[in-house]
């Protein structure tokens, strides 16, 4: 789903706005919910054009409930849903923190939302309101179905005043009817990151000139279940990396259309 027009073939847009802040913070999500409303009423859009929805939740649990609720409604309704989460991330990247001062690590988000995205036939956009957004892309399993068909966040630490600025510009050129822009054009006019799925999938595969840390350990674990399957390439060290330079594209291809939902 890459421009509005394609998104209005749809029966609308439903922006799903997940809060999750510490005591004492300013409420952007809340915040968020009444510059949409706003802008609704100024454009004189129906909820049919363009919905939104503000979920308050505490911790893990609530999140979970939030998510599957999520789920159903998209099942059965044929929108184009926004996730847009609005919460603290850590400085190391490895996920996000819920009111409660839960952690939600990324796979733990990334379970939720893939099924919210099948449900949706991979239509499902992530907004990530937080610091440290961009961390995002270094922990999705490219072997499975993509959460998400693409992302929207911030970089590095942020601030309250350039988030509020970002998003809004960002949805005032989303409802614009006047305009056709994409996602990523979106992104960018709004200060902010948009990665699609094809980008992720192939960021992984690139993955030791991107990312050397994860990159060995998803190597190390590659070369653990081929001790199991290949004795030659247990005992060959320079077997096993001619073996992964030539199966490399063979593998790319092989879980490209799945991971995209092309197959």
């Amino acid at each position: 789903m890459e421009t509005s027009e394609e998104v209005r073939q749809l029966d609308g847009i439903k922006v799903y706005i997940i809060e999750s802040l510490c005591p004492g913070d300013k409420r952007t999500g809340e915040d968020l919910k009444d510059t949409l409303r706003q802008m609704c009423l100024d454009k004189g859009f129906s909820f049919s054009d363009f919905d939104y929805l503000y979920l308050p939740v505490d911790d893990k649990s609530s999140l979970a409930e939030a998510f599957e609720n999520i789920e159903k409604e998209v099942k059965y309704n044929n929108i184009f849903p926004i996730v847009q989460l609005e919460c603290h991330g850590y400085e190391n990247g490895i996920g996000l923190q819920v009111s409660s001062g839960e952690k939600v690590e990324w796979e733990e988000l990334f379970n939720c939302l893939r099924s919210i995205n099948i449900a949706s036939s991979n239509l499902l956009m992530l907004n990530l309101s937080m610091c440290f957004g961009e961390s995002v892309v270094r922990y999705i399993n490219s072997k499975e179905r993509a959460p998400f068909r693409g992302v929207v966040c911030t970089q590095g630490k942020v601030y309250y005043e350039t988030l509020e600025n970002a998003w809004k510009h960002f949805y005032e050129n989303l409802i614009d009817s006047s305009a056709e822009y994409g996602f990523s054009k979106l992104a960018q006019e709004s200060n902010l990151l948009y990665l699609s799925q094809d980008f992720i999938f192939d960021w992984h595969f690139n993955l030791k000139k991107q990312d050397p840390e994860i990159f060995d350990n998803y190597r190390e674990k590659e070369l653990e279940e081929m001790y199991l399957q290949e004795g030659t390439l247990a005992i060959d060290v320079n077997l096993y990396k001619e073996w992964v330079a030539k199966e490399q594209a063979k593998i790319k291809e092989k879980y490209k259309g799945y991971f995209c939902f092309k197959i």
